[in-house]
């Protein structure tokens, strides 16, 4: 009989990849034995790929007609709990859309650099490094603006009048 897996969890993650490549073929990947692998896949173990194993194996997955990086999935859903504790501050919102233009400053202007004839290696680097941060940084507006919105943050109605 099959264990139940949760979806977002390291075990559902090892299952629907060994689904797609075949334990054997995930385990060479991972460069593991396919007992290892195996635990990895079972929800009553606490058994995990590491970063890079992990990384592997969802590039394969991809590569293998996946539409999803299952432990991606799973570390997003690991993390995602913790966003939410994010302070609903107006103020601390400006200054991460101020943080938010200082990114984005840097990763137009280091991607023009990446996007001329003459671009080398170091300034493609650059321009995806510059971009990662804008993508952070976003994400921590979306986040406070959540935050916000959660809290109901925002116009109060005062008696006697309308703000």
């Amino acid at each position: 009989m099959t264990k139940k897996r949760t979806p977002g969890t390291w075990a559902y993650a090892a299952f629907t990849i060994g689904e797609r490549l075949g334990a054997k073929r995930a385990a060479a990947i991972a460069k593991v034995g396919e007992r290892t692998f195996y635990n990895w896949a079972d929800p009553d173990l606490e058994a995990a790929p590491t970063i890079a194993q992990a990384l592997a194996l969802d590039l394969a997955s991809a590569e293998a007609g996946g539409g999803e990086l299952p432990f991606l999935a799973a570390y997003q859903a690991a993390t995602e709990g913790r966003a939410i504790v994010i302070d609903p501050c107006r103020l601390a919102l400006v200054d991460d859309l101020s943080r938010n233009a200082k990114e984005f400053g840097e990763a137009v202007e280091h991607t023009l650099v990446a996007a001329r004839p003459s671009a080398t290696r170091a300034d493609l680097m650059r321009a995806m490094e510059e971009t990662a941060d804008l993508e952070r940084s976003t994400k921590a507006i979306r986040r406070r603006l959540g935050a916000i919105f959660r809290r109901g943050a925002g116009p109060r109605h005062i008696a006697g009048g309308s703000l």
